[in-house]
């Protein structure tokens, strides 16, 4: 694989050198509302959505991304940001362990892992979803694909807004949000704030309580200083305070049911903080853009009920923190001419601490781990536009990664002490082609392939030292899609193919005991299928649908440390299927109505496929009226109050979201 980095080199010193201008059509830009939602016309399985569409969609979660995505899946553990797994095209993390598939982006700035993002949504000017891997187009390695989010920037005029919430189990919500210039064209501030809590979904009746009441706050602050037209320069910081009350899990055996009787109090907070430094500088001919970035996520603590019993005789209590430092820089054309190009390199550091105490009758296990993480990565991307309805790409990145653990268990009583200490490095090289193709003016086909990676690493399951260690996930991928919009624009569609060749997939492993490891699957196929349209019925009447498929199994897997074959079956976390049908009205004068129908598909949530989700359905309702300064929308989220498990572990379960009802209002001037 390294070989393949020479070409590449010359290719790109060649191009860059030859590069001739070219005169590019005029782009316009407005600030008029739009009157339909966003269809994606780039050469690429792209979404995209605007500060309205997420307001009118209610995104403000990101578990309400995967909803509107096809074959994008979130899986919400019950554990706060801890443990999610974010699923594109049946490419997953491990909810400990390994490292990201889908990279987050907030404003150029990528979070370290999962966990560390804590999933809150607010103050978002654009949104974008890329459901393919994309090696040199991000500094992170987009593996499986990336969630690219942009928030809103001040201007000259001072803006102010106010968000207002209330619903059922005593919701309430505020956000609030301040904007302008300090000096006129030089430099800007931004204030914002979100903050949400409730009563608990659950009653446990032993304790005769609610454990899971929630308060979370989300604040950030940016300066930004401009001292000429050349120069754009941003300092933000962000602060994350989440307490979830405790682990939203029932018993398997006490189905439909919001009860449960542990005899535990539990407890699950969360906090993170950040602070970045975004510098964009244009020269005469090129654009270069610099991200330094340092986040600090803690959980402390969470301690849990295993048992989930009034007589709390297996239980957990866990404390943890991950510290990382972040450094991307890329250079582009400021023009792109006969040669688009994009060239960048990435940094990242970081430190894992964890403290975790498992408790079994009169037994007590306490590991200590300790797991830096280093990443080296040089990445671009080169594009040919000489012809006039063809284009030509090529992106590649070249990653190394390393990792060193110091951990250990310590048991009592007995005394049993064992402490590991292990390195793993690994080195790839991450190509890509592409073609996309203009049939006319109203229909684009594009094509894709290209190998990828998944870095290998070092877990902490210490009772089973050939646990320890797990291999990179290697990945030959392939897509072809079409785009077209027929009868005036009236209806556009976009269908989509994938084909995905995965050797070592990389999957969690549940041990008794409460401990996890991550094991490699030999081989694992993944293929299925995506379709988008948009349809304009009438004036201001739309008929949206989106579909998602994905067949993955295993075609070879055999459990190292028990030999149990788990050949044939479907890798967990992977729904069968996930699609939306929404039907919106949108009229001018400012009413709007948006009705939503969600499926997703059969999901299992381990290797033997014992535990499992069967398919369901919800219906969303959302209603409104909005004009410039003000707005206002009544909702209802699973009207039919649908009961299903975002997940399963063991015996114990984590309840979905019931019935929400509720009336948001908003304030802008």
């Amino acid at each position: 694989m390294r070989l393949i980095a020479i070409p590449y080199c010359f290719f790109a010193l060649a191009s860059v050198a030859n590069a001739a201008p070219v005169t590019l059509e005029t782009v316009t830009i407005t600030t008029q509302k739009a009157t339909e939602p966003s269809f994606n016309r780039e050469a690429d399985s792209k979404n995209e959505f605007y500060a309205e569409e997420l307001q009118e969609r209610g995104m403000y979660r990101l578990q309400d991304i995967s909803k509107n995505i096809a074959n994008f899946n979130i899986t919400d553990q019950s554990l706060g940001s801890l443990r999610q797994l974010f699923t594109m095209r049946g490419l997953t993390n491990t909810s400990l362990f390994s490292a990201p598939a889908v990279v987050f982006y907030v404003d150029d700035v990528a979070y370290s892992s999962p966990m560390t993002n804590m999933g809150q949504l607010f103050d978002i000017e654009s949104l974008s979803v890329y459901r393919s891997s994309q090696p040199g187009r991000f500094g992170k390695n987009a593996y499986a694909g990336a969630v690219d989010i942009q928030t809103r920037q001040p201007d000259n005029t001072f803006k102010n807004s106010v968000a207002l919430d209330m619903g059922s189990y005593d919701y309430h919500a505020v956000n609030v949000k301040s904007a302008g210039a300090l000096i006129k064209d030089q430099l800007y501030f931004s204030l914002g704030g979100a903050y949400n809590g409730r009563d608990g979904f659950l009653y446990n009746s032993f304790l005769n309580n609610h454990p899971d009441a929630q308060e979370n706050f989300s604040g950030r602050a940016a300066l930004t200083w401009k001292p000429s037209s050349a120069w754009d320069i941003r300092l933000t910081l962000t602060k994350d305070d989440f307490n979830y009350g405790n682990a939203r899990f029932t018993r398997l055996d006490q189905p439909n049911s919001f009860v449960t009787e542990a005899g535990l109090n539990e407890q699950l907070q969360q906090n993170a903080d950040s602070q970045n430094l975004r510098i964009a500088h244009e020269t005469e001919n090129y654009k270069l853009l610099s991200i330094s970035s340092h986040r600090f996520w803690q959980l402390s603590p969470l301690s849990v009920d295993l048992g989930l019993k009034p007589l709390a005789i297996a239980s957990r209590y866990l404390k943890n923190d991950e510290e990382s430092w972040t450094q991307e820089v890329r250079l582009s054309p400021k023009k792109p001419g006969l040669w688009d190009w994009q060239l960048g390199g990435f940094f990242s550091t970081s430190q894992f601490d964890e403290l975790d105490n498992i408790l079994l009758t009169a037994n007590r296990d306490v590991y200590l781990t300790d797991k830096q993480t280093e990443n080296y990565a040089a990445f671009g991307r080169l594009a040919y536009q000489g012809f006039t309805d063809l284009k030509l790409y090529t992106e590649l990145r070249l990653d190394y990664v390393s990792s060193h653990l110091n951990s250990s268990l310590n048991s009592s009583p007995g005394g049993f002490f064992l402490p590991v200490t292990r390195s793993y490095d690994t080195f790839f090289a991450s190509p890509k082609w592409g073609v996309d193709y203009r049939l006319s003016g109203h229909s684009l086909v594009y094509a894709a392939t290209g190998f990828g990676f998944k870095p290998g690493g070092l877990t902490f399951a210490n009772i089973e030292p050939r646990a320890i260690q797990f291999d990179q996930e290697t990945l030959w991928h392939n897509t072809v899609g079409i785009k077209n919009d027929w009868f005036n624009e009236r209806l556009k569609t976009h269908i989509a193919a994938f084909y995905y060749d995965i050797s070592d997939y990389q999957v969690e492993h549940f041990f008794a005991g409460g401990n996890y490891s991550a094991f490699n699957a030999p081989k694992v196929s993944s293929y299925g299928l995506e379709f988008e349209d948009q349809l304009r019925i009438i004036d201001n009447l739309a008929l949206e649908n989106s579909v998602g498929y994905t067949h993955i199994r295993f075609d070879d897997y055999h459990d190292r440390i028990t030999g149990v074959d788990y050949t044939g079956n479907t890798v967990p976390f992977v729904p069968e299927f996930n699609a939306l049908t929404a039907l919106q009205y949108k009229h001018p004068q400012g009413y709007f109505a948006r009705a939503e129908w969600l499926w997703k598909g059969n999901t299992y949530f381990d290797e033997m496929n014992l535990l499992h989700q069967n398919a369901y359905s919800v219906i969303n309702l959302r209603i409104g009226y909005a004009k410039e300064h003000y707005d206002a929308y009544v909702y209802v989220n699973n009207l039919s109050d649908t009961y299903y498990y975002t997940t399963q572990l063991g015996a114990r379960g984590a309840p979905g979201d019931p019935t929400m009802a509720g009336v948001r209002l908003s304030l802008n001037y």
